[in-house]
């Protein structure tokens, strides 16, 4: 099961969020200080700690008295383990609370193949302020409870089965039905993915703990840190003191060498030219005579230094890290981070990526929020949430992928992104137009720009390069064209691998849609280069071998295909290829392709094909 969405109402700069869709097991908000980044994750916390309060509300709203707080979770990926823990639980609860002197139930059974019907189902979490304690409530979506009431088979004294739940609906006076959708909403709750927020990390690992603080199960600075090391280590400093002194340091190096190779493999940075970052501890008396743990972290022989004598990035990712490995065997957890690797160098932050990397792939979901390049990844546009602060609406997050970035302030919101992808804003974002066609490389723009000024084509279009289709660079072009409003084609090559993003474009940006998706994207029928007929080539470079058996791209060759391209537009430039010196089939192939750009762009076409 995962966190299929959230929406929020009435929570800090929070109107109403809609739905915030999270399409992977990683999902990145991304936007400006003060945008509302912060608040969302909070609120998702609050529906996991279900710890209200009242200075959370709408700062707007509570002034008009609206004091309904409301938060949503839906989820799908449902499994049929869960369908057989839902049968029980209805088992569990159902006769039991409905049963009564009014309503005797003979027998009663659930029809799991109902129950398999349920793809999602959401939870909802409303606190009520109107009153001076505030007041929570848990409910499920109606959908799902129908479903839940048709599974249910009862036999009832003096009632067939087929009317017996009717019958129970009409004699439910004492709103029997409402308990037990009470005890089956606070027991779903704790079936579904945990939440866990890490905001501001301070249970740091400590430079120094008493035993017998630990044996306590107190509050101590660092006392969680300390019990997840023991947690990794499958052992507990309780145990290790009790030995005698030489078994005590050899059982104390052992587990610390083991901890620090662990540690190892997810923190990548060089120091001194090595990677020798190990934790260290010793256990012994203090100058009372109590027995106390220190902690050391050597990044060279010998040099034992306290985990705060450390840099705040070393001791920050330390200690998120012993509680990320703590946790990583639980079951479906949503972790949330608020601005995570503030201290952390930009290699680090790619060993934190790394972490939550590899808790997604144990099915684990990672939801954080950051304004830095470093933490965006920008192979999947449809995982990051723009986050924007609308004066009239609220905080809002909308899809990168079909954001009208419209606005200054969404086009600074959208900085870490585009710099992320090695784009500029700077100059009023210079790549992209009103009017752009993509093409897969440079090779593509090239022959394009030197066709485009060999027939003397003046319309409002550019051509703009993206490298190549099958790294995703493409789908990041065509969004952040739909991101800023801004009209766009695709012209590709006939390969194999153009053909399988025009497949993945047809699924993921055009529901499937073939027709709508050549309306936007051109397949040429094979490479660019085989547009132009053999003795074209000559004009372009005179001492290339033509094999007449081999097509114009064999003859060019992969390797040389964008200096190639780059000759013929300067060739065209200055005017030493003119329009006549080309074969009249490869001006027809361009003319074809120009012509359905302008009849896509609706241009007033002076192509004469």
């Amino acid at each position: 099961m995962r966190l299929n969405k959230v929406r929020i109402k009435n929570f800090k700069s929070i109107k109403d969020s809609g739905d915030i869709e999270f399409h992977d097991n990683m999902f990145v908000l991304a936007g400006q200080n003060e945008s509302g980044k912060s608040s969302i994750l909070e609120a998702m916390e609050l529906f996991a700690t279900e710890k209200a309060d009242r200075s959370n509300l709408n700062f707007e709203l509570e002034r008009e008295e609206e004091f309904i707080q409301e938060v949503i979770c839906d989820y799908t990926n449902i499994s049929e383990e869960f369908h057989m823990k839902l049968s029980e639980l209805i088992s569990n609860n159902f006769k039991k609370i409905i049963s009564s002197k009014e309503t005797i139930i003979n027998d009663m059974n659930v029809d799991i193949d109902i129950l398999k019907k349920i793809k999602t189902f959401s939870i909802i979490k409303k606190y009520d302020f109107s009153e001076l304690a505030p007041s929570s409530s848990i409910a499920i979506n109606p959908e799902f409870v129908d479903l839940i009431l048709l599974s249910i088979k009862v036999d009832i004294q003096g009632s067939t089965t087929e009317s017996s739940m009717k019958k129970i609906k009409e004699s439910d006076k004492d709103f029997k039905l409402e308990k037990f959708n009470q005890a089956l909403n606070t027991e779903l709750s704790d079936m579904v993915p945990k939440i866990k927020l890490f905001n501001d990390f301070s249970d740091i690992l400590p430079d120094k703990i008493l035993l017998s603080d630990i044996r306590k199960n107190t509050d101590t600075e660092g006392y969680k840190a300390v019990r997840n090391l023991e947690g990794l280590m499958g052992t507990n400093f309780n145990k290790i003191a009790s030995k005698k002194l030489s078994q005590k340091n050899s059982s104390a190096e052992n587990e610390w060498k083991n901890l620090s190779v662990m540690f190892q493999e997810d923190w990548q940075q060089k120091i001194f030219g090595k990677n020798p970052v190990n934790i260290r501890f010793f256990i012994e008396n203090n100058t009372s005579g109590q027995p106390e743990i220190s902690f050391c972290i050597e990044t060279k022989n010998s040099e034992l230094l306290e985990p705060r004598n450390r840099s705040k990035g070393m001791v920050w990712f330390l200690s998120l890290w012993l509680e990320l490995k703590a946790r990583e065997k639980e079951e479906n957890t949503v972790f949330l981070f608020d601005e995570p690797g503030l201290h952390l160098h930009v290699k680090a932050n790619k060993d934190m990526l790394n972490v939550f990397h590899k808790l997604s792939s144990q099915g684990h979901q990672i939801i954080y929020s950051t304004h830095s390049p470093s933490l965006i990844e920008t192979d999947n546009l449809n995982n990051i949430g723009l986050v924007l602060n609308d004066k009239e609406k609220g905080t809002l997050v909308e899809k990168l992928t079909t954001c009208k970035i419209n606005t200054q302030n969404k086009q600074d919101a959208l900085q870490p992104i585009a710099q992320a992808m090695g784009l500029d804003l700077g100059c009023d974002f210079s790549i992209l137009h009103e009017k752009n066609v993509l093409v897969e490389g440079l090779s593509d723009f090239w022959y394009f720009k030197g066709m485009k000024k060999l027939l003397d084509l003046d319309n409002n279009y550019e051509f703009v390069p993206g490298i190549g289709v099958n790294t995703g660079k493409i789908n990041n072009l065509i969004s952040f064209c739909i991101g800023y409003g801004l009209d766009w084609l695709l012209v590709m090559d006939g390969g194999v691998t153009p053909k399988k993003t025009f497949i993945d474009l047809q699924n993921n940006l055009f529901n499937g849609d073939e027709e709508s998706t050549k309306s936007k994207i051109k397949m040429l029928t094979g490479e660019i280069e085989d547009m132009f007929e053999l003795e074209d080539l000559k004009h372009i470079d005179s001492e290339i071998t033509i094999n007449k058996s081999k097509s114009s791209y064999e003859n060019i060759g992969k390797s040389r295909k964008i200096l190639f391209a780059k000759l013929f537009y300067q060739k065209v430039a200055t005017n030493e290829i003119k329009l006549n010196d080309m074969n009249s089939k490869t001006v027809k192939r361009f003319k074809e392709v120009f012509t359905w750009i302008d009849d896509k762009f609706k241009l007033e076409s002076n192509i004469d094909v």
